[in-house]
Order: C-alpha cells, then sequence, then structure tokens
C-alpha cells in the first residue's frame, strides 16, 4: 500500500508543479478555459497530496513530531494552498486573468522549495 500511496503522491505533485512550469514558461496565452482547468486539477492535486502525504507520514515515518523539515514542508504546502484558494475564488472569480501568472509564480518558486526540502527528507 505504501508504493501506491508514493505513487500517487508523486504523479500529483508532477501534475501541480509540472502544470505551473507548462502554463508559465511554455504556455504564456493560456485561455481562461484552460486555466480553469489547471486550477481544478491543482486542487485535487492539493487533496490527494495532503491526503497521501499525512498517511505515509504517519505510517510509516515514527520521526513526525522531530523532523523540522518535514515541518518546512508542510508550511510550504499550506503557502501554497492559499495561494492557490487567493487564485481561484478572488482572481479567477473576478476576471484577472493577467494576476494569476504572478501567484502561480511565488506557487512554482515554493513548489520547487519542497522539492528541495524533500530530497533532504529521504
Amino acid at each position: 500500500m505504501y508504493r501506491e500511496a508514493l505513487f500517487l503522491h508523486l504523479f500529483f505533485a508532477t501534475v501541480w508543479v509540472g502544470g505551473m512550469v507548462f502554463a508559465l514558461i511554455f504556455a504564456r496565452q493560456t485561455s481562461e478555459e484552460v486555466l480553469r482547468r489547471f486550477v481544478y486539477g491543482s486542487w485535487l492535486s492539493a487533496a490527494v497530496l495532503f491526503l497521501t502525504g499525512m498517511w505515509m507520514w504517519h505510517s510509516f515515518r515514527r520521526d513526525f513530531f522531530e523532523n523540522p523539515l518535514f515541518h518546512v514542508k508542510l508550511f510550504l504546502f499550506g503557502v501554497m494552498v492559499l495561494n492557490l484558494a487567493y487564485i481561484s475564488f478572488f482572481l479567477m472569480r473576478r476576471g484577472l486573468l493577467r494576476q494569476v501568472g504572478h501567484f502561480m509564480w511565488i506557487n512554482l518558486f515554493l513548489g520547487v522549495l519542497v522539492i528541495l526540502v524533500i530530497s533532504y527528507l529521504r
């Protein structure tokens, strides 16, 4: 069961962070519909990442409370989710699509930091 959860965790992290790389670097002029679908996919990714991450950590890691890097990772993830909420519930609903890219850059930077932190957790 651990390998399946790890696969889902890595797959949805790739969807979220990879989607931001694609949208910001390769598809600079994305339509509102594409952006809206990406935001929905980002919410699904955030939910799966949180659930699988917590399950794996509590089930297989015994250093949950002692490892400060885990808390850094969780904090960065929380900021990413708050940023995603701002994009979803404020910018997208008000049609401020030009500003979405700025906040996606912030989330991409935070996502890369999470990947850096996780590389030290292993």
